[in-house]
């Protein structure tokens, strides 16, 4: 035995039996520890199987690191410290991440420490969450990212620096929430930022110069908000804007120079507001402006002029306002863009007064090329209140005239229609018995100084045949030729444009002065 122990040989075997046998061992611990972590992370995002997950997420790759595009669902209460947080690392080459929310309130935070890990991401998307308040740099320093939209969930309060320091950050959508103002530096350190979208919120204050930083923006949008007052501080820095969309507000007016800030704005939307007065300088500096709408507000009068500051218009829709007139100086600034073939000027749906005032619209019906703007306006209608001593109407035009609303200052109380029951209305719609009663035409209706009041197609009507009131010194220029800065200006053939309207002001002097001459030769004899 102690000769067996003692042998070299059998006992360099044994020393190298036991060493391969702990070796073997380690190896197996170390393989089988390496395998329990390689399992942790294999975890997929895009492949969960368990029933009770607050998240499923939908991807366009389910490989590991393979997708790029990945719909998460959010179906129960997701806590910022769920373990399903984690699982993303199985994706972390992704591009876009979308968050659709299924059940109100499960989700009301914004993950910003998952962002920051995924260094490939461009588009962030939340849907429907309760993301009620966006807090201070919710959004900063992703420095890939270049699109954000978080519409409809529910936000209120939008932080100062929420959205900071993103370099390619090119498109922020914030429409359909509630948020109700804007504040200073929200928007900080943002280069390539083109479009802002805030449609359909709560926004009734635009805070001095809460768009100060945003120099590179091209396009803001604002429509669908209780805005009442913009000035030229709302809008300072944004420099190289293009398109501003006010639509659907509260605006109730437009001071002097109150877009002076945006040189370079092209399109500026202004309808569905409640605006009655525009300044004569509102459009100050605004020579590269190309579309102006303003339909479907309460526009009266407009000052003469008011279009100076931007001569560059070729589209501009004044429709479903209250105007009783629009004269040459009104539109006498940008009438050279309107004959060609991409202009556009939409008058229809106002108050419009059968005058010489409006002489100016057969001439450039005549002159301009684009059909679309000629048929527009051959469809203008006007009231014409006429005098049978005095005015040249042929009955029988009067029955083809469509029914219209009249304002009230051409209507006899003893003539307004009845919306009571059917059978009070009969009296109205019958003919009269006695033909030469008042109301013997639907289409017109008498007052008390014996004149008749109807709508008439205003191409109807001949322009040496339009009444022409006594004029106020302010109307008399309206009526005139362009002025010395736009004498250079195309205006129709030869004078036609304006034949009628100043031979009616003439024919008007020549009378009053005539009458003038009776009455001194009367009293003297």
């Amino acid at each position: 035995m102690r000769h067996f122990l003692y042998n070299p040989l059998i006992l360099k075997v044994l020393l190298m039996t036991i060493l391969f046998a702990s070796s073997g061992l380690a190896v197996s611990k170390s393989r089988g520890k390496k395998k329990i972590v390689k399992e942790t992370k294999e975890l997929n995002i895009c492949d969960i199987q368990s029933q009770q997950a607050p998240m499923y997420c939908y991807c366009n790759n389910v490989g590991l690191q393979n997708a790029s595009d990945v719909n998460c669902w959010v179906l129960s209460k997701f806590e910022r410290d769920d373990p399903m947080w984690g699982y993303f690392t199985s994706q972390i080459h992704l591009e876009k991440l979308t968050f659709t929310v299924r059940q109100i309130g499960s989700l009301d935070y914004v993950p910003s420490q998952l962002l920051h890990q995924l260094k490939n991401l461009r588009v962030i998307v939340f849907q429907y969450g309760s993301l009620h308040e966006l807090a201070e740099r919710a959004f900063s320093n992703l420095n890939s990212v270049a699109e954000i939209n978080l519409s409809r969930n529910m936000i209120v309060v939008v932080r100062k620096y929420a959205f900071e320091n993103m370099r390619n950050l090119s498109v922020i959508n914030l429409d359909d929430n509630r948020i109700s103002e804007i504040n200073r530096d929200t928007f900080v350190n943002l280069p390539s930022l083109r479009k802002l979208f805030l449609n359909r919120n709560n926004i009734s204050t635009v805070h001095d110069k809460a768009f100060k930083l945003l120099g590179s923006l091209q396009e803001l949008e604002l429509s669908g908000n209780q805005i009442t007052v913009v000035t030229r501080d709302s809008f300072h820095g944004l420099r190289n804007l293009l398109r501003l969309d006010l639509r659907s507000n509260q605006i109730t007016m437009l001071g002097d120079r109150s877009f002076i800030e945006m040189p370079e704005l092209a399109e500026l939307e202004l309808d569905q507001n409640q605006i009655i007065y525009i300044s004569e300088k509102a459009f100050d500096s605004m020579r590269s402006l190309r579309k102006l709408n303003l339909s479907d507000n309460q526009l009266v009068t407009l000052i003469p002029d008011f279009l100076s500051g931007a001569p560059g218009i070729h589209f501009l829709d004044l429709r479903d306002n209250l105007l009783k007139t629009m004269t040459f100086d009104n539109i006498k600034p940008i009438v050279t863009n309107l004959y060609g073939l991409n202009s556009h000027l939409y008058l229809g749906e106002n108050n419009l007064i059968c005058d010489c005032k409006l002489a100016w619209i057969w001439g450039l019906r005549n002159e301009t090329k684009n059909t679309k703007l000629r048929d527009a306006l051959e469809e203008l209608t006007c009231f014409l209140e006429s005098n049978n001593a005095t005015q040249k109407i042929n009955s029988e035009d009067l029955g083809r005239n469509q029914p219209l609303d009249i304002p009230d200052e051409y209507v006899d109380d003893n003539s307004r229609v009845n919306h009571g029951d059917d059978d009070d209305n009969s009296d109205y719609y019958d003919e009269p018995e006695d033909e030469n009663a008042s109301n013997s035409n639907f289409h017109s209706k008498s007052n008390r100084e014996g004149k008749k009041c109807c709508t008439k197609h205003l191409f109807e009507l001949k322009p040496e045949e339009l009444p022409c009131p006594e004029l106020s010194r302010e109307d008399l220029m309206a009526s005139e030729q362009p002025s010395s800065r736009h004498e250079n200006a195309r205006v129709g053939s030869g004078s036609s444009w304006f034949s009628s309207g100043s031979t009616s002001v003439q024919a008007g002097q020549s009378v009053l002065v005539a009458s003038l001459l009776l009455l001194s030769i009367l009293f003297f004899t």
